[in-house]
């Protein structure tokens, strides 16, 4: 047998070798894949202990059931799922789709979409009333943010595209990205608007552009300039919208095993500040889940971290008398910063 042929059925081996590899045994093969993610997925559910969430992985497609007890947690479960390995296409192999089929408790909002702006784009989480709906939101809000668009929006099982849900989306989205920075928030009876422009001009088109938007909802929206804060607070639900608003600016993060903030966190708190200084009253709650339920250690490091957000917050201006600190093994999150007692942001 001459060298080259020798040479080609090595090589031929070898490439069999090792798709029969790919395909059976290796991390990205279908089965092994699939097994991976529906595990992950599982763990990212228990480990955030949401009891009333399942999930079913059919290839890298997760379907979420459940019934869930309000946004946050239903918002939270989504973000454990896409978070549960990392996305990305077939061979990076994460979760591509998320499919809700969860239900809303009585009271909840059938879909609800946050949308955060800043230098890097927009990313677009939450949950649109059905395929339809988020298919046609991503299609119409890439062009408008230049292709910028970083889409983590799950949809609830079937086509379902409500009436003006899509152009009361799209003033918002559109509003945003008139912005420096923002965020909006829509569920099926409220709608959001909270950001930073330089030109109080600006800030003013914007919320003529928001006044009339489709469906009926009086839109909460507030504007911070150079000079002035546009928009306004009447009410402790607007406080409790615009600050939950405030709060998704950025991530409030610790460094490990210590109190001390990240540079990150500061900035969500001056924003979660700027906010509260133009509710008209009401203190804040700021509660710290800890890491580890039923250890002092983690107690007494919880009860830090409460306090060195508190801190920062009255180096932001809010009264001492208005804002206090605790620790709460019982929250989903790890950090919770709430309005008399009541809402979250």
């Amino acid at each position: 047998m001459s060298s080259e042929r020798r040479t080609l059925l090595i090589g031929l081996a070898v490439f069999l070798a090792f798709s029969v590899y790919t395909s059976v045994f290796s991390p990205i093969a279908p089965r092994q894949l699939e097994t991976r993610l529906q595990s992950a997925a599982e763990d990212a559910l228990s480990d955030r202990r949401f009891r009333w969430a399942s999930v079913s992985v059919d290839g890298q497609v997760a379907t979420l059931s459940g019934r869930w007890p309000n946004d946050s947690e239903h918002n939270a479960a989504i973000e454990a799922l896409w978070s549960s390995e990392w996305s990305g296409g077939w061979l990076a192999g994460g979760i591509t789709r998320i499919v809700d089929n969860s239900i809303a408790q009585p009271g909840e909002a059938e879909s609800r979409i946050i949308a955060v702006f800043n230098s890097d784009g927009v990313t677009l989480s939450g949950i649109a009333p059905g395929d339809a709906a988020r298919t046609g939101l991503i299609e119409q809000v890439r062009p408008l943010f230049r292709g910028r668009i970083e889409p983590r929006l799950a949809a609830r099982s079937g086509n379902s595209n409500p009436d003006n849900w899509l152009d009361s989306a799209m003033t918002l989205l559109t509003a945003l990205e008139a912005l420096e920075r923002g965020v909006v928030i829509l569920d099926s009876d409220s709608a959001v608007l909270y950001g930073v422009s330089s030109s109080s001009d600006n800030a003013r088109q914007i919320l003529e552009s928001i006044e009339n938007i489709a469906g009926a909802i009086q839109p909460v929206a507030l504007i911070l300039t150079d000079d002035e804060v546009l928009g306004g607070i009447n009410s402790a639900r607007n406080c409790e919208m615009l600050l939950d608003a405030a709060f998704a600016m950025g991530r409030l993060r610790f460094n490990p095993g210590s109190a001390s903030l990240s540079p990150g966190a500061h900035v969500v708190l001056e924003h979660v500040s700027a906010v509260f200084a133009q509710c008209p009253s009401g203190t804040l709650g700021v509660s710290v889940r800890p890491v580890v339920s039923g250890n002092s250690d983690a107690e007494i490091l919880a009860r830090s971290r409460a306090e060195a957000v508190r801190n920062v917050l009255m180096t932001f201006g809010i009264d001492e008398n208005r804002v206090t600190a605790l620790v709460s093994a019982d929250q989903d999150q790890l950090v919770r910063i709430v309005l008399d007692g009541e809402g979250e942001s």
